[in-house]
């Protein structure tokens, strides 16, 4: 994959600051997203929320490096099999495969953490956050 993924994470990042800008201050600031794997109650919040959806995909592997590029919203599932079709893997996998990346690393992935590896976080080298 060439360098166009950098443009369309442009987009996107542009996308969601333009979202962020029109909540007004002091109000609470969430994801918008079809699912969730936090398992106990919440109450319900009517604040309008981000709109991560477009936010899921891995946008390059370099099996040379043995990195990949990836969208905070990508799911593990989507992150294994983008990485497996390299001969790669993520260094620690959490054990429910829509776990996004973004919420592996925000949780630390203590659901899921490897001897030798650590927890999912350790194993990013960057990431961008949306202040």
């Amino acid at each position: 994959m060439s360098q166009d993924w950098r443009e369309r994470y442009a987009r996107l990042a542009a996308e969601v600051s333009r979202q962020y800008a029109a909540i007004p201050v002091g109000t609470p600031v969430r994801l918008k997203k079809r699912t969730s794997n936090l398992f106990r109650p919440r109450a319900a919040v009517s604040a309008p929320g981000l709109d991560v959806a477009a936010f899921d995909g891995v946008l390059e592997v370099d099996p040379v490096r043995r990195t990949a590029q990836v969208l905070g919203m990508t799911t593990y599932e989507h992150l294994v099999e983008a990485t497996l079709a390299h001969g790669l893997m993520p260094m620690c996998v959490p054990q429910l495969r829509t776990i996004t990346l973004g919420g592996a690393i925000t949780g630390l992935g203590i659901e899921s953490a490897s001897f030798r590896q650590g927890t999912p976080h350790e194993s990013v080298l960057s990431m961008d956050i949306l202040t």
